[in-house]
């Protein structure tokens, strides 16, 4: 019986695919690399300032593929100097940090650290406090955003409070600084209490008592004390840190500028008034490209095509960097009321 050509030809593709299927298959393997283990440096990280104690912490660096913990030094020789003179030797308090025990640096001076620890090379690095810049005003509004085009559940607009924080730069010299907020506020935490109340009726010539429990909402008042997040879009802003705005004086240097930023009102909200702590730091130059760097390397380290970027170091044979900052605060208060979100849950969905 003849088969039909194109059902041979048919079948001869399928023969072939799976041949070079198999081919591809049996081509695979699995390349084991081994990764030269460097070797191992002192970590220092720790920014000083005059209202606190000089600390710092230190650790090791660890191979690329080790996953476990901060591997921190907690017998390391940690030495402070002041103009070459020596000050005192830093006690460790755990969890890899050394700090003084009663001195506090100060403003304008230059402050070295040195690092020893047994099978590892010793590290040093130094710093300059850089002088305060003041905050000169800072005017508050409210701004009500609208949203359109979005599906949102609770709400179509939301609440702002927007500031202008204004400084005079001081000329001839590179100024560098890091802007933080903190909220001093008192949250309600409610819990039911049940109450025993007494009803009585008068019956067959007496009165009668009818104990009955009646359960009610109680509210404690608990302190809140936090870093809201802000929003800028200001043309300055080169850096967003963990918890502030890092920015440099270069396209003001000398003059006057207000530093535009706004702040969800649902972060200010209290069951009484809210102290809003504005904190300006003026940060060393070594503390500004740390960060800087830091944010660039955290930016890119899940692109794979990026470029890679080097986190600044300023410790001298080791990782990691020392700084110094000084600050100014400005504090406003403010009182955006609680807003009872299990009342409208419960309300709305069930």
């Amino acid at each position: 019986m003849k088969k039909d050509r194109h059902t041979i030809f048919s079948s001869l593709k399928a023969l072939t695919g799976i041949v070079i299927l198999s081919g591809l298959i049996s081509c695979e393997s699995v390349l084991f690399i081994e990764l030269e283990e460097s070797d191992k440096l002192i970590v220092v990280n720790g920014a000083i300032s005059p209202d606190s104690l000089v600390k710092v912490q230190v650790s090791r660096t660890r191979h690329i593929l080790d996953n476990a913990g901060l591997p921190v030094l907690d017998k390391a020789n940690v030495s402070l100097y002041h103009d070459e003179m020596f000050v005192e030797n830093l006690d460790y308090i755990g969890n890899g940090y050394y700090s003084t025990e009663s001195f506090k640096p100060s403003i304008g001076e230059n402050y070295v650290i040195t690092v020893e620890n047994q099978g590892l090379p010793s590290v040093t690095s130094g710093c300059v406090i850089p002088e305060p810049v003041r905050i000169s005003s800072i005017d508050t509004s409210t701004v009500i955003i609208e949203y359109t085009g979005y599906d949102y559940y609770y709400y179509n607009n939301e609440g702002f409070l927007q500031f202008d924080l204004t400084i005079n730069d001081p000329p001839g010299r590179k100024n560098y600084y890091l802007l933080i907020l903190y909220a001093e506020r008192s949250l309600t935490r409610w819990r039911d209490t049940t109450v025993i109340i007494i009803d009585s009726i008068f019956y067959g010539g007496q009165w009668n008592y009818f104990p009955r429990d009646s359960v009610y909402q109680v509210g404690d008042i608990i302190p809140q004390n936090d870093i809201p997040s802000f929003y800028t879009e200001d043309i300055v802003l080169e850096a967003r840190t963990n918890s502030g705005a890092l920015f440099s004086d270069q396209l003001f240097d000398g003059n006057s500028y207000s530093f535009r930023g706004r702040i969800q009102k649902h972060f200010l909200e209290s069951a009484d008034s809210a102290l809003l702590s504005f904190r300006l730091h003026s940060i060393s130059e070594s503390y500004y490209k740390y960060l800087k760097s830091r944010k660039k390397h955290y930016d890119t380290r899940e692109d794979y095509l990026a470029v890679p970027v080097i986190v600044y170091n300023n410790i001298e044979s080791g990782v990691g960097f020392f700084g110094g900052y000084s600050s100014d605060v400005m504090t406003i208060t403010t009182f955006v009321p609680e807003y009872r979100y299990e009342y409208w849950y419960y309300d709305d969905y069930y």
